[in-house]
């Protein structure tokens, strides 16, 4: 009886098959390590950022001991700045809430009725303790204290997407929930899903604009100039420069694309922050009672941490930008 021995084609094959099936493997062991180090990342981000509100907190507690906070004043606080969508706080409040943030040690998203986190209350009462604690504050205090704050969030947002490495988004990696979807215009598109509420929604894109920075970021800065790039925003002006870095911008976005009938309209905050040689634009939703009030023609929406990343670079010896956008909102 003849025996047939395997070809080389066949011998190929097997070969294949098994470098095929150790390739899957070694896929699979380096999408595990990375899921644990992206874990890894975003408690450590959590737990910097909750050491330094605890920090923020003992400074707090200094202020209120010694302030007329703690009596039974009636001094409203809803004319200053603060990180979420509304705020009723009063001064009469101080003592009672004080004692309610010292149960807040979790930094998970908890809902809030008018869907701020509890870690963003937390935020919104510091700052409006400190930008009235003391009298020989500059007008713009509170401000600056809120913009460390919005680029604080928006910057770890990213950098937990990423798992604090940009280069990772202009090759579809993306971890904390965010998916990529497509490329679309020489865009990587990613968009995340929260659980915890059918009406926020995040959207992030990379890629790269054959521009300088400084170009990009002009256009950028300008609101009015909004219009150009996204398509949805009819309405977009700065209500109140603060500093050379911060400013109060109303927004007004048309979604019906998005299959909404009224539009919504924001009142956002916008930082400008530059580390080494990246520039950062911050933005999330502000009260402020100067901004406009809510009406019945459009739906008051909420930006949470959001953020343009630009860094420079060159391409066949022309200097050009590469970006990242993250936006997360709730429509409502």
């Amino acid at each position: 009886m003849r025996i047939q021995h395997p070809s080389e084609i066949e011998l190929l094959l097997r070969d294949y098959q098994k470098a095929q099936e150790e390739t899957k493997t070694e896929i699979a062991r380096a999408r595990d390590k990375l899921r644990e180090r992206a874990e890894q990342e975003k408690r450590r981000i959590q737990e910097q950022i909750l050491s330094q509100l605890q920090k923020e907190e003992m400074k707090l507690k200094t202020l209120v001991s010694t302030s007329t906070l703690c009596t039974d004043s009636t001094l409203s606080l809803s004319s200053g700045p603060t990180s979420g969508y509304n705020s009723s706080n009063t001064a009469t409040y101080a003592a009672s809430i004080l004692g309610k943030q010292e149960e807040q040690a979790s930094l998970e998203d908890v809902e809030h009725p008018r869907g701020r986190s509890a870690i963003r209350n937390h935020q919104v009462y510091i700052l409006e303790q400190l930008q009235k604690d003391s009298s020989n504050a500059s007008p713009t205090k509170g401000y600056e204290d809120l913009s460390k704050y919005v680029l604080a969030n928006a910057t770890a947002e990213v950098m937990a997407v990423c798992s604090n490495d940009l280069r990772n988004l202009y090759s579809g990696q993306a971890t904390a929930g965010w998916k990529y979807q497509c490329m679309e215009k020489d865009v990587l598109v990613y968009y995340k899903a929260f659980s915890s509420s059918t009406t926020k929604h995040g959207f992030l894109g990379a890629g790269v604009i054959d521009r300088p920075l400084p170009t990009v970021l002009c256009m950028l800065k300008d609101p009015s100039k909004r219009h150009l790039y996204d398509k949805t925003i009819t309405t977009a002006q700065v209500h109140k420069k603060i500093t050379s870095s911060i400013e109060l911008v109303y927004v007004v976005s048309d979604i019906s694309l998005c299959y909404q009938k009224q539009p919504r309209d924001f009142c956002c905050i916008c930082v400008e922050a530059k580390e080494e040689n990246v520039s950062i634009l911050a933005i999330q939703s502000v009260y402020e009672e100067s901004m406009p009030r809510p009406c019945k023609e459009m739906v008051r929406g909420e930006i949470l941490p959001s953020a343009w990343i630009l860094e420079p670079d060159t391409m066949n010896g022309r200097d050009i930008t590469k970006v990242v956008y993250m936006v997360q909102v709730s429509v409502w």
